[in-house]
């Protein structure tokens, strides 16, 4: 096993080294690109394409990551604490003596004491050092599941814990009165969930002597979709915005408490022809863009955060309709508007992607001529 592991280490590490390198010519998103086509998850691809970058500067890091002594994930935690607070290479080469029998969680919490110590002398305390270090992340996980992880400091996090604690606690009362099957995890997801997505129905406070707090869903946008059929009048194909199936139960438990915006498809998947009288799309266009692109056309980044792109430009009397839209995020828009970047249409799928400008040929760029050396006289 222990073989195995040095054998799956030097591999990785000879892949993060190939992936440094197609980062400096293409670009981060470029590899992250890559990365994601090799089959794992989109989070996973830009972490490696991340940690590639980073170790790109620092050349014992990745020779160290490259021989098997640490892995991936422990050079990209050496990569970020040297970002955020430059460390000698004497520095280095200590915490590349620990990563290599220090486990995944020793050798992070070893990284930020280090980096704590660098920069006691920033004029910052721990604290705030720490709550510099708070970062929160939410992905699609294996299996079709959600992942949310984030890193506090202790004072917002133990708050979280508190919050989610005595919402736990309340559950716990629930289910000891209905005796329901809800395990310990279980509750504490549950309890998350109600969290975030729900506010006091009532801001008076119950100690005051006000009116009991409860609480009401908060208000969010959740694009769902569903087919009609017309024979037999019902609903069919309820999915959520990226394709994932949901049952109708739960659809129409969802409608009962959102607000309905309809829209009507043409046979071939086009809605909401608008024309040119208006260059910004509306809000139902948007919706109708998260619906059939499902993310950016160029990395696949989630659609909330997307502009709508004209193809044909609008200055250039390209309409405002579905055909002529499609999503990108800001980084990818920029691509478009300024490095050459186009947009094209995949004739099988129905789908967009982004297309890098042809690279120059050395033909039509000929290398210049050597310099001649002067001949003696």
């Amino acid at each position: 096993m222990g073989e195995a592991d040095l054998f799956r280490r030097r591999c990785e590490g000879y892949l993060v080294g190939l992936v440094a390198r197609y980062g400096e010519l293409e670009g981060p998103s470029a590899a992250a690109t890559v990365c994601h086509q090799l089959g794992i998850s989109a989070y996973r691809a830009r972490q490696l394409a991340k940690t590639a970058q980073g170790v790109a500067a620092l050349p014992e890091v990745l020779g160290a990551v490259q021989h098997g002594r640490i892995s991936a994930d422990q050079a990209g935690q050496v990569a970020e604490s040297h970002k955020r607070a430059p460390m000698s290479a004497q520095d280095q080469q200590e915490l590349l003596d620990l990563g290599g029998w220090q486990n995944h969680d020793e050798f992070k919490r070893t990284v930020a004491a280090r980096e704590d110590q660098r920069r006691a002398a920033d004029g910052m305390s721990r604290s705030e050092r720490q709550r510099a270090r708070r970062s929160a992340k939410v992905f699609d996980g294996t299996g079709g599941m959600v992942v949310l992880h984030a890193e506090l400091d202790p004072i917002s996090g133990d708050r979280v814990k508190t919050a989610l604690g005595a919402m736990s606690t309340k559950m716990l009362g629930d289910d000891i009165a209905f005796d329901p099957i809800r395990t310990f995890e279980q509750r504490n997801a549950d309890a998350l969930v109600a969290l975030i997505t729900q506010q006091p129905a009532d801001i008076a406070d119950p100690v005051a002597g006000g009116p009991e707090c409860g609480t009401r869903p908060q208000k969010t946008v959740l694009v769902v979709s569903a087919d009609y059929d017309a024979l037999n009048r019902r609903l069919t194909s309820a999915g959520l915005i990226d394709g994932t199936p949901i049952d109708l139960d739960e659809l129409r438990r969802i409608a009962c408490e959102a607000d309905i915006v309809p829209m009507i498809f043409a046979a071939d998947g086009q809605p909401l022809y608008v024309g040119k009288t208006q260059r910004a799309p509306t809000k139902a266009q948007k919706l109708a863009l998260y619906k059939r692109d499902r993310g950016c056309a160029g990395c696949g980044l989630r659609p909330q955060i997307c502009d709508a792109h004209h193809i044909q430009p609008w200055d250039q009397n390209g309409p405002t309709n579905i055909t002529n839209l499609v999503l990108l995020c800001p980084r990818c828009h920029t691509k478009v508007h300024k490095h050459g970047h186009t947009i094209e249409a995949d004739t099988k799928t129905s789908r967009y992607h982004l297309k890098p400008p042809p690279r120059p040929s050395p033909i039509t760029h000929p290398l210049p001529e050597p310099l001649r050396q002067p001949t003696a006289a």
